[in-house]
């Protein structure tokens, strides 16, 4: 987690819409429409075990390659910015290669793996979707509210990630 001052540094840069500098490539994915859910789940894309939370922002931290995408995203949640990484977490286990976070019915996240694996860039390089391997998808005319990873199949982690006064306000994931 070694990326991981640079990321809560960058983040104010990154809400303002401005590119940051560094060894990562740091992205503000968005945020994702949960007006009708309230509540979002986080798993991978063929099911398992499944951690659900409230949702706001995502901002992702990609690796240089895209052909063998590794992406890591801190879903802040909360009012007040995350400043220090709490305990270990919960790992989850993405056999599938593709981790959601969602508030769609069975359909649609059937409908959502369906899509992230016939898109994957190592099997069609010039692929739009999934070029950066990942996609956010807002709310339900875009066919989320979603956003999808293209991750490690060996798994990862959620760790909490806390405010100045020690409280929960964001989540990392990450291997």
């Amino acid at each position: 987690m070694d990326f991981l001052p640079a990321l809560l540094d960058a983040l104010p840069a990154l809400d303002r819409g401005e590119q940051v500098a560094g060894p990562w490539r740091l992205r503000r994915a968005g945020s994702l429409d949960l007006a009708d859910s309230g509540e979002c789940w986080l798993e991978d894309g063929q099911g398992g075990d499944a951690f659900g939370f409230g949702a706001g922002v995502a901002y992702l931290v990609l690796d240089a390659d895209p052909r063998c995408p590794s992406v890591v995203a801190l879903l802040h949640h909360g009012d007040t910015p995350p400043v220090a990484a709490g305990e270990d977490g919960d790992r989850v286990d993405t056999d599938s290669g593709v981790l959601m976070l969602h508030a769609l019915s069975a359909a649609g996240r059937a409908a959502l793996l369906d899509r992230a694996t016939s898109g994957r860039p190592a099997e069609d390089p010039a692929g739009a979707e999934f070029a950066d391997g990942w996609l956010m998808l807002p709310d339900r005319p875009a066919g989320g509210p979603a956003l999808v990873m293209l991750v490690d199949a060996d798994g990862y982690r959620l760790v909490p990630l806390l405010d100045a006064a020690g409280r929960p306000t964001a989540v990392l994931v990450h291997r």
